[in-house]
C-alpha cells in the first residue's frame, strides 16, 4: 500500500480523535484555540506511532529523535492549522468543529511531505 494512503489512513484515527476531543473541550466552555492545541497534541501522539512502525515502517533506535521531529512538524502544522482555525470562526459563519474539521484537513498536505522528507528519513530505516 502506498505511504500516501497509510498516511491518509493513520490520519484518519487521528482526525476522528482531535475532533472528539475538541468536541469535547469547546463543549466543556474551553476556548476554541486551548481546545484546537490540546486535541492536535493528542491526536499527534497517537498519529506518531501509526506513522513510525506502520506508514513509514522503522523500527529500532531512533525512535526519541523522530519523536521529536515528529513533535517538531505538528507544532508548526499546529501553528498553520490555529491560523486557519481563527480565520474560519472569526471571518465565516462556521461554528467552531466544522471550521476545526475544515483547517485540519487542509494542513494534511504540508504534514505528510515534512514528515515523509524530515521526519522518517531514508537514513532511517532498517538495514536490509
Amino acid at each position: 500500500m502506498p505511504q500516501p494512503i497509510k498516511f491518509l489512513m493513520v490520519g484518519a484515527v487521528g482526525y476522528v480523535i482531535n475532533l472528539a476531543v475538541f468536541a469535547g473541550l469547546t463543549e466543556a466552555a474551553l476556548a476554541y484555540a486551548a481546545a484546537a492545541a490540546i486535541s492536535y497534541l493528542l491526536s499527534n501522539s497517537v498519529m506518531f506511532l501509526g506513522n513510525r512502525y506502520w506508514t513509514f515502517a522503522r523500527r529500532g533506535p531512533g525512535l526519541l529523535r523522530q519523536y521529536v521531529r515528529y513533535l517538531m512538524v505538528g507544532l508548526l502544522v499546529l501553528a498553520s492549522n490555529l491560523a486557519l482555525l481563527a480565520l474560519l470562526v472569526e471571518l465565516t459563519p462556521l461554528d467552531e468543529l466544522p471550521a476545526q474539521a475544515i483547517a485540519l484537513l487542509a494542513v494534511t498536505p504540508v504534514a505528510f511531505l515534512a514528515n515523509q522528507r524530515w521526519t522518517f528519513t531514508d537514513r532511517d530505516a532498517p538495514a536490509t
